[in-house]
């Protein structure tokens, strides 16, 4: 597994890298964060939900080909708020 250069996009890490069709680049992603804050009470969360729906972000091209980002999102549930809600992490 390969991780980015910190000061390009910190806390991800590469899971693998794609040549689709119409010459385009998809390069699956995921963070090397753990936890997020409750949206809710706003307090750090740990508790891990599983993974969001998956997200895909043009990236600039690299040569003729598109390059395309994709990113499921880390979820996390809040124990402490009633009906203990989840929320998605967000990234830089």
């Amino acid at each position: 597994m390969m991780v980015f250069d910190q000061e390009t996009l910190p806390d991800i890490a590469i899971d693998r890298v794609v040549l689709a069709a119409r010459k385009t680049i998809k390069v699956y992603l995921h963070s090397t964060l753990e936890g997020t804050h409750c949206h809710c009470c706003g307090q750090p969360i740990e508790h891990y939900y599983g993974l969001g729906q998956e997200i895909a972000l043009r990236h600039l091209p690299l040569g003729e080909y598109q390059v395309v980002l994709v990113l499921c999102h880390q979820r996390y549930q809040c124990r402490r708020c009633e009906g203990h809600p989840t929320t998605s992490q967000t990234l830089p």
